[in-house]
């Protein structure tokens, strides 16, 4: 292990000593251009004609565009909030493989990996759950990504990141303006606008583990008809980290904007997305994982998505000040999940493994005799398809304006949307994993209507000093409309059937009604020019899920309330100086109604999920860039970065009387003992109160120092820290035989990013390593078992721009 270390200790050193020597030999010059006294370069400044036509272009091509934040400096000074902008240079640099791989950067962020290349991803921030980031709030130019938003938020597509010219994260009160679902962050993908002339832009990608990425862009504007396009295609496919883990993305898309008149500019956008991948929610138990953890026992899973949207737009410029944007959207997503059943060698009444039955497809066991209770997989001949069709569509309209009252100025939002969406879902029975037809065990349309209205009023009281109130109203009706299932004791006590488990054509409704105002205020202060002091509070939530307005198996209803959390953070932001920049924040989240024990991709049946969980987090988040290039008057660009993240987020929930679920989905009352004993033969306390939140880290620190010259080379290097977690509640701290229970250890990883780009970016070349060492961790212990992250991946790259 120890050229690992020297590994280290030489890359640190070629990014310490070499930008300095660069330093030390480059002067202070600027090539012969003219400076003033001061030292400073001077410009010829643009006319006020000519800023107003820079303007009024710049609003044409962002004109299909809705930004959380935006694309100018100023921007951030409107955020009462932590926010954080993930830019070009950034992404360019790094060249991340997926959205979670970016993210990852931003303080306050849990992300965990469950399949190859972040393809369902899991994220979330200040301690709230991640698990198929249904409690985070994702948009692609401000437009919802999720299939079903309001009742299936679960986020099985996520925009491709070679896609985006930026990232847009916010996690405080200036998220009013978005919804529904808030309570872990809003993070918006921007795609780039049309380029001003017409362009052809070729990233090409090829790496380990069979990796490979192929984008073309074109656009351009045409200016005797004030027309803009983009079209844009990006394929890539991979072997994955695992066995049987392989992946094939198909992503195209289509971006018109039509200026009519001078107040006027319509934009058309469209998008057609195929997803084929070795997907599986089955990770491994300890001794799999400790035999081979590239083993995958569900080699015969299979998840392919097709995917089309369409959003069509309309600005209107009232005058300077006021400006309608009006927003339709509409999406249709097939999708397709194959997941071969399976069990484990657990324990029977003598404490014995048991052996497998004649379902048994196949045996995965780390040893061939004496393996423990539930450290075997037996793969099973049964498999499930959950087959669903989601069609989604709505309308949004935001007026926004600038006005003066009482010599006070306001910039305001005031917006409604109505949405729908509808789900036929679908869950068919293969009597073997290598077929593709079988039996309907289980049928149901979900429905789901949403009205929402807000506004926020940005007050500037004073020259530094901003007060923005807000306020959020949502009225939400979803219904489950039961058609086949399986048959209770209720339904064979009635006569609909004769035995328990049957199945059966039935004609059952489910509906829930939530109606909810989101109260926000703001303030912020400039500090100085370009640092500023903010705070806010608002309350944020998450409407129910279909899955917890009924048992998707039993027909059951739960009609649980909506989640809310009342959300305070107070914090600095800006420039102290040209070559120092800070964020810090602290922040305190009180969740009330949060909704517990629910996971559909882990069972369909599972346990009832209960308006009872209540949690405290509370937290500092803080990233630091300081640019020894600026400080020293260089122009070489030589920025340490420095995020740290510290999460405390526990449980506050006290259950005075347990419950259980019966076999037939009935709940009774029972005796709660103050401890008891898992699986994994650990004592653990039955109340939770007090106990640390699941995957979150406590820890988490990001660290990095680059370089780019003037004349276009550049290199970076980073190191990532992430805290020990608990994978449940329990807080167990042995891990289980099976793999779902246990301490998910702390992990620190190295990237590496070298490249070349000409001046004036018409190509460049670069070379990209992720976990350089290739450290083998787990990322998490969801949806079953262990699921490890990325292995190391290296990938060597190129792009061209002609124009």
């Amino acid at each position: 292990m120890a050229y690992k270390s020297h590994l280290r200790t030489l890359i640190l050193c070629l990014f310490l000593l070499l930008p300095i020597a660069a330093i030390l030999s480059q002067p202070n010059g600027n090539n012969g251009e003219e400076k003033s006294k001061d030292g400073t370069e001077t410009k010829e400044q643009p006319s006020k004609e000519e800023e107003d036509i820079n303007e009024k272009r710049r609003r044409f091509l962002e004109s299909g565009q809705i930004n959380v934040i935006g694309s100018k400096d100023e921007d951030l000074k409107k955020i009462p909030g932590s926010a954080n902008v993930i830019g070009k240079k950034i992404l360019k640099e790094t060249s991340p493989i997926d959205s979670m791989e970016a993210l990852r950067r931003v303080p306050g962020a849990t992300i965990r990996y469950q399949d190859a290349v972040g393809l369902t991803p899991n994220i979330a921030f200040r301690g709230v759950s991640n698990e198929e980031s249904r409690k985070t709030l994702i948009l692609e130019d401000g437009v919802f990504t999720s299939l079903s938003p309001y009742g299936q938020p679960e986020s099985y597509f996520i925009p491709h990141i070679d896609r985006m010219e930026r990232v847009e994260v916010v996690k405080g009160s200036g998220s009013i303006l978005f919804g529904p679902t808030t309570l872990g962050g809003i993070v918006n993908f921007v795609t780039r606008k049309p380029p001003e002339k017409p362009t052809l832009n070729l990233k090409l990608i090829g790496g380990t583990n069979g990796y490979a990425s192929n984008l073309v862009q074109y656009g351009g504007t045409v200016q005797n008809t004030n027309t803009a396009y983009d079209v844009s295609y990006l394929h890539t496919q991979g072997n994955g980290y695992r066995n049987y883990q392989g992946f094939n993305v198909n992503d195209f898309n289509v971006k018109l904007m039509q200026k009519i008149g001078d107040k006027d500019t319509v934009f058309l956008k469209y998008q057609v997305y195929q997803q084929d991948s070795q997907a599986t929610y089955l990770g491994l138990t300890q001794g799999l994982y400790w035999k081979d953890p590239k083993i995958n026992p569900a080699r015969f899973d299979r998840k392919h998505i097709e995917r089309q949207a369409a959003v069509i737009g309309h600005d209107h410029a009232f005058s300077e000040n006021w400006k309608l944007i009006t927003r339709s959207y509409w999406t249709n997503v097939g999708f397709d999940f194959k997941q071969e059943s399976y069990s484990y060698n657990s324990a029977n009444e003598l404490g014995l493994p048991t052996p497998p039955t004649g379902n048994v497809f196949a045996v995965y066991a780390p040893a061939p005799i004496g393996n423990r209770p539930g450290d075997v997989i037996y793969m099973l001949n049964t498999t499930p398809n959950r087959h669903q069709f989601f069609r989604t569509g709505g309308l949004e309209s935001k007026l926004e304006g600038k006005f003066v009252t009482f010599g006070l100025e306001h910039e305001i939002s005031v917006g409604a949307r109505a949405h729908y969406e509808t789900v036929n879902a679908a869950y068919n029975q293969f009597p073997y994993p290598t077929m593709n037809q079988g039996l309907t065990t289980q049928q149901q349309t979900r429905n789901a209507k949403a009205y929402a209205t807000y506004v926020q009023d940005s007050i500037k009281l004073t020259e530094r000093l901003k007060i923005i109130p807000g306020v959020r109203y949502e009225y939400i009706s979803q219904g489950v409309y039961t058609h086949r299932k399986f048959a209770t004791t209720t339904d064979v006590a009635y006569g609909l059937a004769t035995t328990v488990g049957q199945n059966i054509l039935v004609n059952q409704a489910n509906e829930s009604y939530t109606k909810v105002v989101l109260p926000g205020f703001g303030i912020t202060y400039d500090l100085m020019e370009k640092f500023m002091w903010f705070a806010g509070a608002h309350t944020a939530f998450a409407p129910p899920s279909f899955s917890t307005i009924l048992n998707p198996s039993l027909g059951l209803g739960y009609k649980l309330n909506a989640e809310r959390s009342n959300n305070y953070e107070t914090g600095v932001r800006g420039n102290i100086t040209k070559y120092f920049y800070t964020q810090v924040s602290t922040y305190a989240l009180f969740f009330s109604n949060q909704i517990v024990n629910t996971n559909e991709a882990g069972s369909s049946i599972g346990a009832v999920p209960i308006n009872a969980g209540k949690s405290v987090n509370r937290g500092v988040e803080s990233n630091f860039v300081f640019d020894f290039g600026k400080f020293a008057e260089s122009r070489w660009e030589i920025p340490l970065e420095i995020a740290y993240s510290y999460t405390h987020a526990i449980s506050t929930t006290y259950v005075p009387v347990g419950t259980i679920q019966n076999s037939d989905g009935t709940v009774s009352v029972t005796n709660q003992p103050l401890f008891s004993v898992n699986s994994s033969g650990n004592v653990i306390k039955v109340n939770t109160s007090g106990n640390y939140l699941p995957y979150v880290p406590m820890q988490t620190v990001i660290t990095a120092i680059g370089f780019k010259s003037p004349r276009g080379f550049y290199a970076r290097v980073e190191y990532q820290h992430f805290d020990k977690q608990y994978s449940d509640l329990q807080n167990t701290k042995n891990q289980s035989a099976d793999g779902s229970q246990g301490v998910v250890p702390a992990y620190g990883i190295w990237n590496a990013d070298f490249g070349y780009e000409l001046p004036g970016g018409r190509w460049s070349i670069f070379v990209n390593g992720k976990n350089l060492e290739d450290r083998v961790y787990i990322s998490g212990r969801l949806p079953v078992g262990i699921q490890q992250g990325p292995y190391r991946q290296i990938n060597i790259g190129a792009t061209l721009k002609l124009d």
